[in-house]
């Protein structure tokens, strides 16, 4: 037979079972909630990075030892030369190169190209001649081609070196011995001989 506090005790063991069981039913929705909210927050962190433009590194540091920013420069300056842009080919230049054309009043193209500044430019490019002995400095020989047939039957072939130099944290043509300067040389040599 059973006593009293047997019963009461074995209520009070059953209620108990029952509140942790009521516990463990009410506790599970909880968790469940706060994993679909954490998910919910991954999903949205992930759309916002996904949506928004990743912060682009900055350029490297100008440098006349890297043949890709060299190469770049030059090749931006003959693509001007070649497209006739000479108002952008002339932002290009440093002040020194500036103050020479001023000196010599003369255009960038006829200081350039001299006797073939009327003709049309149909090809500019670099050579494989570059010259990096000159501290601050680098050299490269560009081939320019002009014609003034409109069948493009006699194109002429120029070299022109030109100069490249760092000015206010950016590579600009500094110096170039164009066409325009052969003629001087040319034209200094004849008068030389003429005096005599």
């Amino acid at each position: 037979m059973r006593t009293i506090f047997e019963d009461t005790a074995l209520k009070a063991e059953m209620e108990e079972s029952r509140s942790r069981g009521n516990e463990r039913k009410s506790t599970l929705p909880i968790l469940w909630l706060i994993a679909l909210l954490f998910l919910g927050g991954v999903w949205g962190v992930y759309r916002w990075a996904d949506s928004h433009a990743s912060v682009t590194p900055p350029p490297p540091p100008v440098s006349l030892d890297d043949p890709k920013q060299t190469a770049e420069a030059f090749g931006k300056f003959n693509r001007f030369a070649l497209d006739g842009n000479w108002l952008e080919a002339e932002a290009m230049l440093s002040t020194a190169a500036k103050q020479r054309l001023t000196d010599e009043r003369k255009s960038l193209p006829e200081s350039l190209f001299g006797k073939f500044k009327d003709y049309k430019l149909v090809g500019a490019e670099m050579t494989t001649s570059i010259d990096r002995s000159l501290t601050g400095m680098v050299r490269e020989d560009c081939i320019f081609r002009f014609t003034n047939d409109a069948n493009y039957t006699k194109i002429e072939e120029r070299y022109i070196p030109l100069t490249l130099v760092i000015e206010n944290g950016k590579l600009v043509i500094d110096n170039w011995e164009g066409v325009g300067s052969e003629e001087k040389k040319e034209e200094s040599g004849s008068k030389a001989v003429v005096n005599k």
